[in-house]
């Protein structure tokens, strides 16, 4: 079955199976390991191909048919949701090993432990549920479907190869780009105030999907927007140490109450939490002292990006292969050139060019970006 509309663009369908396919094999091969518990960063590579996923289908969603967008959909959240906990889990639990390991006052070390030992509580509680998620996108067929999306546009007869570099998919592709670059720039005023933390947590959002936009189109510009990933990228990363920051103040603020709870429960009184209390308090201080170090870098990094007018160096970048600057004719070249076609008299035919010649020169000349 075809999961692509017969009206949508072919360019743009084969830009987004190409993509479906990508994602869907990256993630096909992580479900392994995720059964077998044994290494944290197969959850972590099949979070971000499902992601990924989710990005390219709120971008093609036009493409597909509507039952395939919905039923994609569908299992698609169902993975990404299915693992975001044993993910942030696996994290934090790595990162309170090397804390635990550096630590060099003995009076830290059993509120520390403690932490550790009721998240690892917590990661094996959730093992049955991520090996249900596994099980469920394994037995649905849509990963299957996806990697088979790319053969419904791209044989030889339908000019989907040419067609993917064609003034729609960069009309496409522009209006994305800039549609999520002002969904990103919205924010910008929570970096007026370290607290705004709803605010952040937004931006973060916002960073991620203007990357995996970016990621998503890029082929059909050559390597003009490789610099571009890797600005947003580091954004991103910025706002998700953040945003990992004051998780774990959640999370302490959790932890220590019911800790508390359960000591008076027990014993009638909180005494006993006071030998918990200086390893708790220290993982509190130090995410905070990394929070205001990590918020200061994004600050500091965005103010240069401003300065340097890179935001509208990414919009005149998005839209120069829409729009290539106007060029001297040159006389039309051969008929069994690669850049001309023959009309049906047998004469050469310019115009009827899918891609214009300057934008793919332009991006060739530019790959060093």
């Amino acid at each position: 079955m075809n999961p692509f509309r017969t009206t949508a663009h072919p360019g743009v369908c084969a830009l987004a199976a190409k993509h479906f396919r990508r994602q869907a094999r990256r993630l096909r091969k992580q479900l392994d390991g995720i059964r077998a518990a044994d290494d944290i960063e197969c959850i972590h590579r099949a979070r971000v191909a499902s992601r990924r996923l989710r990005a390219g289908l709120r971008m093609f969603q036009e493409c597909l048919k509507p039952k395939v967008y919905r039923r994609w959909r569908k299992h698609i959240r169902g993975i990404t949701s299915g693992l975001g906990d044993a993910r942030d889990l696996d994290v934090h639990i790595e990162f309170l090993c090397h804390a635990l390991c550096a630590i060099g006052e003995t009076s830290l070390v059993p509120g520390v432990a403690k932490v550790l030992a009721d998240l690892e509580t917590q990661r094996e509680r959730l093992q049955p549920e991520v090996v249900k998620a596994v099980g469920r996108i394994a037995r649905s067929g849509v990963l299957d479907e996806m990697r088979a999306a790319v053969k419904k546009v791209q044989s030889p007869n339908n000019g989907a190869g040419p067609a993917s570099r064609s003034e729609a998919v960069y009309r496409e592709a522009e209006g994305r780009i800039h549609a999520q670059l002002d969904e990103l720039r919205s924010h910008e005023g929570g970096l007026a105030d370290p607290l705004a933390v709803t605010e952040h947590h937004a931006m973060r959002i916002a960073a991620k999907r203007l990357r995996y936009t970016l990621e998503i189109v890029k082929a059909p510009y050559g390597g003009t927007l490789d610099e571009m990933i890797g600005v947003t990228r580091r954004v991103q990363v910025l706002l998700g140490d953040i945003h990992d920051c004051d998780v774990w103040a959640e999370r302490l603020d959790a932890f220590a109450s019911r800790q508390r709870q359960r000591i008076l429960d027990r014993y009638g009184h909180e005494r006993p939490y006071g030998r918990l209390a200086p390893g708790i308090e220290h993982l509190r201080e130090s995410r905070a002292r990394d929070r205001e170090r990590r918020f200061q870098e994004l600050v500091g990094y965005w103010e240069t990006l401003k300065r340097d007018g890179t935001w509208e160096e990414l919009r005149r970048r998005a839209a120069a292969a829409g729009n290539p600057p106007a060029e001297t004719a040159e006389p039309a070249p051969p008929a069994d050139s690669p850049g001309c076609v023959s009309d049906q008299n047998g004469r050469n035919n310019p115009k009827r060019n899918t891609v214009p010649e300057a934008s793919l020169a332009a991006f060739a000349g530019d790959r060093k970006d």
